[in-house]
Order: C-alpha cells, then sequence, then structure tokens
C-alpha cells in the first residue's frame, strides 16, 4: 500500500518539476518592464509568509525591486541591492551585505515574516543576513491590494527598476525554517520549491505564465544535464527518488524537533527562573502588605482612643464651663439671698452685718450705702436686681 502512495505522489508531482523548470525572466532596464496582477484576498498571507528567489542583477539602478504587494502599510516589498525589505511599514537595510555579491552573479535570497514575534528575517545564499522587528499589523487580509515584479507596485518609477534575472520566485504561505532556506538556496537547478508545494501561495510557473508588460523574456537556465528534468530511468524508479526524499525529510524535521526541543528547555529554564524571582517578589510584598494592613489596624485603634479622648475632654471641658457659669449665677443670686434669714430680715443692717455675710469684700461700698437701713424683702430684690450698678440711698 505504501509504495503505490509513493508512486502516485511521484506522478502528480513530477511535471510541475519538469514544466519551466530551465527558464528564468529577464527584466529590461525600463519602467515599463514588469509583471502586475490584483489580489482581493491574501488571507492565506495574513500573518506570516516567505518570499524566495533566484536573482540576477544586470542593471545598475539604486534601489531595484524584486517583488512589490501592495498596499504599502499591510504590504511587503523585497529589493536586489538590499535597500529594500520592507515589510508593514518598518524597513531593513542590508545594502553593504549585499554590496558583497558581484552584479552578474546569481545569488539566492528569502524574506520572511510572522505576526508571532512581528520579526522580518532575511537570508542571502542560506545564510542570515540580517533582522528586524516590524509595526504590529497584518499583511493583505481581504484589502484589494496588487503585485508588481520588477519595479514598485505604488507608482513605476526609474529607481526601482529591476533590470535582471529571476528565476523561481515563490512565495509560501509560511516560515520557512533554515533548513529548508539552506536546501533551497544549495543548487538552483534542485526541486526543493515543488517539494514545498503545498505552502506555495503565488507558484514559480504561476508567476513565469503571467501577462507581461514591456520587455520581460524567457531566458534558458539549468542546461547540460543540470536541469531537474525527468526522464523514462528516473521515472521507472520515481518510488526510490521520492522515498529518498522523504527519508531527506524525515531527517531534516527530526533535526528541527531536536532544535525546537532544546529551545523550549531552554525557555522552560528561563520561565522557571523567572517564576521563582516573580513568587518571590509576590511573597515580600504580601508579607509587606500584611505588616501594613497591621499597622492600619493599629492606626485606627489609636485613632479610635484619640477621638474618645478627645471626647472626654471635650465634654469635661463644657461641663466645667457649664458649672463655671452656674457658680457664677448662683454666687450672684446667693449673695444676697443670705439676707432673707431670720437673723437678718425686718432687722436695720448694720456694718457687722455686712462683715458677718462676707459681702463686705465684693459689694461693701453699696452695702455701706444702706447701713442703718430696715432689711426688707423689698430692699434685697432690688440689690439683686441692681447689684452691679450704683444704688442710691433711699
Amino acid at each position: 500500500m505504501i509504495p503505490v502512495f509513493f508512486a502516485f505522489i511521484f506522478v502528480v508531482v513530477s511535471p510541475s518539476i519538469a514544466k519551466d523548470s530551465n527558464k528564468a525572466l529577464r527584466f529590461g532596464n525600463t519602467t515599463n518592464d514588469h509583471i502586475t496582477w490584483a489580489v482581493s484576498d491574501l488571507t492565506e498571507l495574513e500573518t506570516q509568509f516567505s518570499v524566495c528567489s533566484w536573482v540576477r542583477r544586470l542593471f545598475n539602478a539604486p534601489y531595484p525591486v524584486i517583488i512589490h504587494y501592495y498596499p504599502h502599510t499591510h504590504g511587503f516589498l523585497l529589493g536586489s541591492r538590499g535597500n529594500h525589505n520592507y515589510v508593514v511599514g518598518r524597513n531593513l537595510n542590508l545594502r553593504t551585505k549585499y554590496g558583497e555579491i558581484p552584479d552578474g552573479e546569481w545569488f539566492h535570497v528569502c524574506m520572511t515574516w510572522s505576526s508571532t514575534d512581528y520579526t522580518t528575517i532575511v537570508y542571502l545564499n542560506g545564510e542570515m543576513a540580517g533582522s528586524k522587528l516590524t509595526r504590529h499589523k497584518t499583511i493583505g487580509g481581504t484589502r484589494d491590494g496588487k503585485f508588481t515584479v520588477g519595479n514598485a507596485a505604488s507608482s513605476k518609477h526609474p529607481t526601482y527598476i529591476f533590470g535582471g534575472d529571476l528565476y523561481k520566485l515563490n512565495i509560501f504561505k509560511r516560515v520557512l525554517s533554515v533548513q529548508e532556506v539552506r536546501k533551497m538556496s544549495a543548487n538552483m537547478c534542485s526541486d526543493e520549491e515543488v517539494r514545498l508545494n503545498e505552502f506555495r501561495s503565488f507558484r514559480w510557473e504561476d508567476i513565469f505564465s503571467k501577462p507581461r508588460s514591456g520587455s520581460v523574456t524567457e531566458i534558458s537556465v539549468c542546461t547540460d544535464g543540470q536541469a531537474p528534468a525527468v526522464d523514462q530511468e528516473e521515472e521507472s524508479t520515481g518510488q526510490t527518488v521520492i522515498s529518498e526524499g522523504i527519508l531527506e525529510r524525515l531527517e531534516s524535521t527530526e533535526q528541527e524537533l531536536t532544535e525546537t526541543k532544546q529551545q523550549l528547555a531552554t525557555i522552560q529554564s528561563t520561565m522557571s527562573e523567572e517564576l521563582a524571582i516573580v513568587k518571590s517578589t509576590l511573597a515580600e510584598i504580601s508579607k509587606k502588605l500584611e505588616s501594613t494592613e497591621q499597622e492600619l489596624a493599629e492606626t485606627k485603634l489609636n485613632l479610635a482612643q484619640s477621638e474618645e479622648k478627645l471626647r472626654n475632654v471635650t465634654e469635661f471641658w463644657n461641663q466645667t464651663l457649664i458649672d463655671i457659669e452656674a457658680d457664677k449665677e448662683e454666687e450672684v443670686s446667693s449673695r444676697w439671698d443670705v439676707f432673707y434669714s431670720e437673723k437678718y430680715l425686718d432687722k436695720k443692717l448694720t456694718k457687722e452685718m455686712i462683715q458677718e455675710t462676707g459681702l463686705e469684700s465684693t459689694d461693701g461700698d453699696i452695702l455701706g450705702l444702706f447701713v442703718g437701713v430696715t432689711i426688707t424683702e423689698d430692699l434685697i430684690d432690688y440689690l439683686k436686681q441692681r447689684h452691679d450698678e450704683t444704688v442710691i440711698c433711699l
């Protein structure tokens, strides 16, 4: 059963390998030399993509563009001199790295991006050349946009003329691994791109067949037996070829899995350390909160006690003031009431009586006016009412 399955895969894939496998496209050096097509739905690439191609520069434009997806703020642009490695509003300039590659020489470039970490990564000939964080946006989606190969999609401009050769320009709907990029860049005549066919959103075969503007011509590459064409002997042993390819992919997957496990272990170790620090910090904060709550409770208790003392003091002073006022009134009233007793009433007032009552020190001058006068209730009432005024002897 398994051999039949392998054979079936070989029959389906092999025509794609052979079709246009030895043809590249040469773009002229005018603003009219490009391939452009519109797209209305790019949800496949919205959160991640990879764009890869073989490139040969033949014209010295300052900012040559390989491919551009527009609208700009939700698109991407890949150039051939390192000026443009642009994704959703952020550009990675690698002109120095690209400058190490002579004009007229084939090289492989691959740019990847994902909204998982919003990072653009660029590979030159299978090696990472640089990376950059982008804005937190997505690619395309359901927005109306367009692709242009060979110039800028927004406006065709002389500074953006590509003027060179492109081969196997593919756009993938996921981030390719380092191993996949290295295999792809190892041999421009291999069929590595076709092995990743299920992840290709825009295939070289389809771009190759799109309508062309201006001078965009076909040239032969991978000739002299180097092209991955399929002859009768390979077709008869297709099962073996595909089996070896699958085994190679499995080995690569195992290697990637090992690397992923190592990265995961590192992340887990780092997270454990950070978690321990967070727990320790939380424990300290908890202790401080408990201490603060205890201090707050004690402060509230002290405040309540202080308020109680203040109330008591206030009540004491209020009562004291009341008592003082009452004493004053009682003193004013009682100092005259002494005369109501049988000892003094209806008798003539003498200096000795004044001394006995103790009023000599406070009201002696007033009472002195009444010495020799008979003490009556009317006189006493009069003295009560007029004790603070000058009294004239009646």
